[in-house]
C-alpha cells in the first residue's frame, strides 16, 4: 500500500504545482501590458485552465480509490486468500463477479448453469481468489457517498477528519467533471465559477478526505482485514 500512497502524493503534489502556476498567471493577466501575451492570459483562457484543475482533482480521485481497491485485492491473492477465509462482503464481491462474466438477459440456461457449477468448485477446491478492476465496479462517478458505499461494501472502516467536512466537495468536482466529459458545459462556462482560490481550498478538502480513506485501506491491507471475521463470543 505504500506505493499506492507514494503515487498519491506525487499526484497531489503535481496539482498544487499547477495551481500554483495558475495562481501566478492570474496575476499576470492583471498586470501585462503586452498584446501578445494578453491572449493567452484573458479570462477564457484561465476559465479553461481553471477547468481542467478539476479534472485533475477528480483523476486524483479516482486512481486513489481505484489503486488502492486493486492493492487490497492482489493482497488477497499474494496471501492465497480463498472463498472460505474471507469475510462476507469479499465472498460477495467474488460472487458477483463471477456471475457477471456470464450474466444475460439472453444467456442460455446452461450457460448459468455452468458458471453455477464452476462457482460450487471453485468454492469447494479452496480456489484462490482473483479478483480485477472489473470487481471494483468503480465508474466515473465517484463522490465522497460512493466511495463510502465502496468501502462499506469491502469491510473498509475510515474516518476523514472535520475539515474535509465529510468530503462534500467531491460532489460538485464529480458533476464538474461529468458535465465537461459529456459536452453540457464548455470548459470556459465551468472554469467560470472558480477563483483559484477556492480551487486551492476544494483541492485541500479533497486531499485531507482521501488521506483517511488511503489510512482506513492501509490498515485493513496490512491486519489483514479481509480475513473472515469469526463470531462474537
Amino acid at each position: 500500500m505504500e506505493l499506492v500512497i507514494e503515487d498519491f502524493d506525487k499526484r497531489t503534489n503535481e496539482i498544487e504545482s499547477y495551481l500554483n502556476g495558475l495562481k501566478k498567471l492570474e496575476l499576470c493577466a492583471l498586470e501585462v501590458d503586452d498584446s501578445t501575451t494578453e491572449d493567452f492570459l484573458d479570462d477564457d483562457f484561465l476559465r479553461i485552465l481553471k477547468s481542467n484543475a478539476l479534472l485533475m482533482i477528480y483523476n486524483l480521485v479516482e486512481s486513489t480509490v481505484m489503486s488502492g481497491i486493486l492493492k487490497i485485492y492482489e493482497g488477497l491473492a499474494q496471501n492465497e486468500m480463498t472463498y472460505t477465509k474471507v469475510r462476507k462482503e469479499i465472498q460477495d464481491i467474488w460472487f458477483s463477479f463471477v456471475h457477471n462474466e456470464v450474466y444475460d438477459r439472453k444467456a442460455h440456461y446452461h450457460a448459468y448453469k455452468d458458471k453455477a457449477s464452476e462457482i460450487v468448485t471453485a468454492i469447494l477446491s479452496d480456489e484462490i481468489l482473483s479478483l480485477n478492476r472489473k470487481a471494483a465496479d468503480i465508474s466515473g462517478n465517484l463522490d465522497a457517498n460512493q466511495i463510502r458505499d465502496i468501502c462499506k461494501n469491502h469491510g473498509i472502516v475510515f474516518n476523514p477528519i472535520q475539515e474535509c467536512r465529510g468530503g462534500i466537495v467531491l460532489e460538485d468536482i464529480r458533476n464538474k467533471r461529468n458535465s465537461l466529459a459529456h459536452g453540457s458545459v464548455s470548459f470556459v462556462e465551468c472554469g467560470r465559477d472558480y477563483s483559484v482560490l477556492r480551487l486551492m481550498e476544494t483541492k485541500e478538502e479533497t486531499v485531507m478526505f482521501l488521506r483517511a480513506v488511503l489510512k482506513g485501506m492501509k490498515e485493513y491491507y496490512d491486519n489483514k482485514q479481509y480475513l473472515i471475521q469469526e463470531a462474537a463470543i
